[in-house]
């Protein structure tokens, strides 16, 4: 995948069809700081603008290879537009994600971002729903924690006790807090 064509195009696109998304992945952690690589593209998209979305990546000639009411996945048949997943927001916790996301300069331009503190809660879900990812998700957490240290940039501790009691990992959450100082 050409991240830097996808971004320029495809998101330009997204913006100019009204689609409500922010990048999350591999690639959003890396716009906060946190390195890790990746082969495709994340997104939180508002369910109810998934049939622009369509129709915009339709453009680029993605067609789905797979598509519940929570999640989409995408693959252009050009190879450098590569594969896109989307996250579908319908609950209202997603809905706040996408509210709280914010409009941030990259090198590859401006770029809708979740905070740090909903990308850690998604990847709470992740590690819950698949064990088998633990360590790379709890590695992604440590990794945002601390990539938010040299940034000056505080912690929305509230918001992150919340989910990790959602999902009853108070104890993990502590653990974190005591780690990241």
């Amino acid at each position: 995948m050409d991240f830097q064509l996808v971004t320029n195009r495809v998101l330009r696109d997204l913006d100019e069809a009204g689609v409500r998304y922010a990048l999350i992945g591999g690639y959003a952690l890396g716009l906060w700081g946190a390195t890790r690589a990746t082969l495709d593209l994340d997104f939180l998209l508002l369910l109810e603008d998934l049939e622009k979305a369509e129709a915009v990546l339709s453009e680029y000639s993605y067609h789905v290879v797979f598509k519940s009411g929570d999640v989409a996945q995408y693959v252009s048949d050009l190879a450098p537009f590569g594969q896109i997943d989307a996250l579908l927001a319908h609950r209202s916790i997603s809905k706040a994600m996408l509210k709280r996301a914010e409009l941030r300069s990259s090198a590859v331009g401006a770029l809708v971002e979740l905070q740090p503190e909903d990308l850690i809660g998604l990847k709470l879900q992740a590690l819950v729903n698949d064990p088998k990812r633990e360590e790379r998700e709890l590695e992604d957490m440590r990794a945002l924690l601390a990539a938010s240290k040299p940034e000056g940039r505080s912690m929305d501790w509230e918001l992150l006790e919340d989910y990790f009691s959602l999902f009853e990992r108070e104890e993990l959450l502590e653990e974190l807090k005591k780690a990241n100082g």
